[in-house]
């Protein structure tokens, strides 16, 4: 019997750098294995809008808009953070080649025209006017180069290992990745925060305890932060708590292998 259809596909997720390389052994090794996990809840993200769109009831249009424009939003702060922020820190270390991280710039430019239209779609798109084809073909527009992108970049971040370890280089190369990682975290707590948890699965590749965080934090997320927008969570594809649940809207009969 084929499985119900879940967010592992079509875009295919990231394996996790840790699968060969300790966290430990290396700063690089341990930011890229931070940044594959951002990048699945991305491809999460749009795998849960792509598979979805289609068998939305009208009813639910404006909560399902909502998500996709609080996706798009938040990858494209995301990729703004690197290009401005954490690429040029990074490269600002010796040891870490000047210019070695702008193809992953350059990659930017192939998919943000279209995370711009589909985020445009769902800003300004009246819930009786809304096409579930119409946002499948947003997605189709730039998904394939959004997925190469976020698995190449990970190996852009690996090789940062050139930096010797256990230096000043390798210390600052961490502090400006906690850097980058605290601005993001200034984002709206009532959005952002909900809606990473619930692209997170805790059971990812054998088992994770991604993100981490303290004693009683994802009951706040839950019960505080995430009450002002919980119709738009009800698409995301794992709860609060990051267990994988199954999508909610995905039409009669779908049963069609993730």
């Amino acid at each position: 019997m084929a499985k119900i259809q879940w967010v592992d596909g079509p875009w295919k997720l990231i394996e996790l750098p840790s699968a060969t390389k300790s966290p430990n052994d290396h700063p690089a090794y341990y930011i890229a294995n931070e940044m594959a996990f951002a990048h699945n809840c991305m491809l999460r993200g749009l795998n849960a809008i792509y598979l979805q769109a289609p068998h939305i009831p009208p009813a639910d249009v404006p909560d399902f808009l909502f998500f996709i424009k609080s996706w798009g939003e938040w990858i494209a702060h995301h990729h703004h953070m690197e290009e401005t922020m954490m690429f040029p820190g990074f490269e600002s270390i010796e040891g870490v080649a000047k210019g070695s991280l702008q193809g992953n710039v350059d990659q930017h430019h192939a998919f943000s025209g279209g995370l711009e239209a589909i985020t445009a779609y769902a800003t300004k798109t009246p819930a009786v006017e809304y096409s579930g084809i119409r946002v499948k073909g947003l997605c189709d527009a730039f998904g394939d180069a959004l997925s190469e992108h976020l698995a190449d970049e990970i190996s852009t971040l690996l090789a940062m290992d050139t930096v010797p370890h256990n230096t000043s280089a390798a210390s600052q190369l961490l502090a400006k990745y906690r850097e980058s990682e605290a601005h993001a975290r200034k984002q709206d707590k009532t959005v952002v925060p909900p809606m990473i948890l619930g692209l997170c699965d805790k059971t990812f590749n054998g088992g994770n305890d991604w993100p981490k965080l303290p004693f009683g934090a994802a009951a706040i997320v839950h019960y505080v932060f995430g009450r002002k927008h919980a119709g738009s969570w009800r698409f995301l594809p794992c709860d609060t708590w990051r267990t994988p649940r199954t999508l909610m809207f995905l039409g009669e009969g779908n049963d069609s292998t993730g």
